[in-house]
């Protein structure tokens, strides 16, 4: 399928039915994700415009319980985009140790409603300077979004071949 230009108002199928699998913890496969995305200090997260066209920024963001949990501020484009449209895609940093994830942002609320997400964050981004990019030190960040995943890709390039996998299998 060919994508519609961008600002098109043609629509675009979807690639799959909009299902979204929740992840538990009796979900292995999905534990395994959840593990390589855990030490990332960076992730890139890719949103969708208006118009239609891709959005790329660089969040941080934590895993609590197998969720993946992110923050901004809601006068962001990301921000923007995720009110209209929660679909997104995250992968970590490195293009040599690959994990994509496709799947919806739920919009949590404030994080002061997230205690446990904004004490997670504090215990991760712990490095001198990094107070004022953090909710707890920060009033300016004003939302919490929750990862849905609907499927993962991952690989290390050094074993491309025997390191490659999907989740969910199939």
């Amino acid at each position: 399928m060919v994508d519609p230009p961008f600002g098109s108002t043609e629509p675009r199928a979807p690639e799959h039915d909009g299902g979204v699998s929740e992840p538990t913890v009796h979900d292995a496969g999905w534990s395994r994700v959840a593990d390589r995305l855990a030490p990332s200090r960076s992730y890139w997260l890719g949103t969708v415009n208006r118009n239609g066209s891709p959005h790329a920024a660089p969040v941080w963001g934590v895993v609590v319980e197998s969720d993946l949990y992110l923050y901004s501020e809601r006068a962001t484009v990301k921000a923007a985009n995720l009110s209209r449209d929660g679909r997104a895609v995250i992968h970590l940093e490195s293009a040599e140790k690959v994990v994509i994830v496709h799947g919806m942002l739920e919009d949590q609320g404030h994080p002061r409603d997230r205690a446990d997400v904004v004490e997670a964050l504090d215990a991760k981004y712990d490095r001198p300077g990094d107070g004022p990019y953090l909710p707890s030190h920060n009033d300016e960040f004003d939302v919490v979004y929750r990862l849905m995943p609907a499927k993962a890709l991952v690989w290390d390039l050094d074993d491309y071949e025997g390191s490659q996998w999907r989740w969910p299998a199939g």
